[in-house]
């Protein structure tokens, strides 16, 4: 049901448009080019490199960010649903994630123009991108509900989350790399979840392995997340209804 929902839903948002979601792929697409020109020049790195680096970072990390900005409002908007009929919240949860997934898809064809303009063949390591973005998505639906039942608590959630991935974009590894930091402090995103979630996609797509730390931390952190989660979950599901 969620999973014929999300699709209806994405028709629905852009019936009447000629390209649909490749709108969001367009305007992406020039973000990269731009920020990849002026972050290569400024960090002086290679543009070729850089440009795979920073499209596939933002690339992932769109799918990474709209779990949670988006996930503010996916309770909300089912508002009608869940007062007309006993319908399961976390529904709403997974027909977000799997319409986040769509729009991910469309985005990833800029993936493919970015390593067929650079010539870069990432190999067959590109393929353990599949189980990172399966933890990715896994990790997503606790993010989606958990943003979803505060937002749904206090509105003011929504713009502050908002606020506050906006600045998690810079201080998260997606513009520069990791090592640019530093020995000193290149350890400090190893205390990023948002990093190593982003690093178990980016990495195979690039062409090298990720780091066994970073698939460690994203099972870590979708263990206390989603335990936390649903514990909230169960104990104030009743009372979503009166939060509308």
């Amino acid at each position: 049901m969620w999973l014929h929902s999300g699709w209806i839903d994405m028709v629905w948002r852009y019936r009447r448009t000629r390209i649909g979601p490749f709108w969001h792929t367009l305007s992406l697409g020039i973000y990269v080019i731009v920020m990849g020109v002026i972050w290569s020049a400024a960090l002086k790195q290679d543009s070729a490199q850089y440009l795979r680096f920073v499209g596939t970072s933002i690339v992932v990390w769109s799918l990474i960010s709209s779990f949670i900005t988006e996930g503010t409002a996916t309770l909300i908007a089912g508002e009608s649903t869940a007062l007309s009929m006993r319908f399961p919240y976390i529904a709403f949860t997974f027909q977000h994630v799997w319409r986040s997934l769509i729009l991910f898809a469309h985005h990833f064809v800029l993936y493919f123009l970015i390593i067929i303009g650079t010539w870069h063949s990432p190999g067959f390591v590109a393929f353990w991108a599949i189980p990172g973005l399966l933890l990715v998505l896994a990790n997503g639906v606790w993010m989606s509900l958990l943003a979803g039942i505060v937002s749904l608590r206090r509105r003011d959630f929504i713009p502050a989350i908002s606020s506050v991935m906006q600045i998690a974009i810079f201080v998260t590894p997606v513009f520069w790399p990791k090592g640019s930091l530093g020995p000193q402090l290149a350890y400090a995103a190893d205390f990023n979840p948002l990093y190593h979630l982003v690093t178990i996609v980016r990495e195979p797509l690039l062409g090298s392995a990720p780091p066994l730390v970073s698939w460690a931390a994203s099972f870590f952190t979708l263990f206390i997340g989603s335990l936390t989660t649903f514990y909230i979950y169960g104990r104030h599901r009743d009372h979503f209804a009166y939060w509308y």
